[in-house]
């Protein structure tokens, strides 16, 4: 699965590059973030206690979302592409005006996600790592995602 998702993910960061209209860069947006979230799917339900552990799976999802948080996600956030401006994006143009603190919340993001293999090995260490992620994702919703 690893390979099909680095393709993934160089396609999305290249169509982001060379995209033609806001509604691409939107598109490759929800698409980055519906990998992240696919990856979440598997651990926060282990970390949860909701689902038994399972090593292998665990690792998976943990090197998947660290690969992911490789990719420079500035070019999926271009100007005119929040919820005021399309209906396609929950996106607040706050990230606009506050372009710092909105970078500074992806950079949380991607150090959580570096943690994510090394933590992925047993449940007593992957709980409070899938807690670190899962509070970077909601930093940035709460402050830069319209509900």
């Amino acid at each position: 699965m690893r390979k099909p998702l680095l393709a993934l993910t160089f396609t999305l960061a290249a169509s982001a590059a060379f995209a033609q209209s806001p509604k691409d860069a939107v598109e490759a947006r929800q698409g980055f973030f519906d990998l992240l979230g696919a990856q979440m799917a598997v651990l926060a339900p282990m970390a949860q206690g909701k689902m038994d552990f399972d090593a292998a799976k665990a690792q998976t999802a943990a090197n998947n979302i660290a690969a992911l948080a490789k990719v420079d996600i500035s070019p999926l956030f271009v100007e005119g592409t929040s919820v005021d401006d399309m209906m396609e994006t929950h996106a607040k143009s706050e990230i606009w005006s506050n372009m710092d603190l909105f970078m500074e919340k992806a950079d949380a993001l991607h150090q959580a996600a570096a943690e994510m293999p090394d933590a992925a090995g047993s449940l007593e260490t992957l709980q409070p790592a899938v807690g670190k992620l899962g509070g970077t994702c909601k930093s940035c919703h709460d402050e830069f995602r319209s509900k």
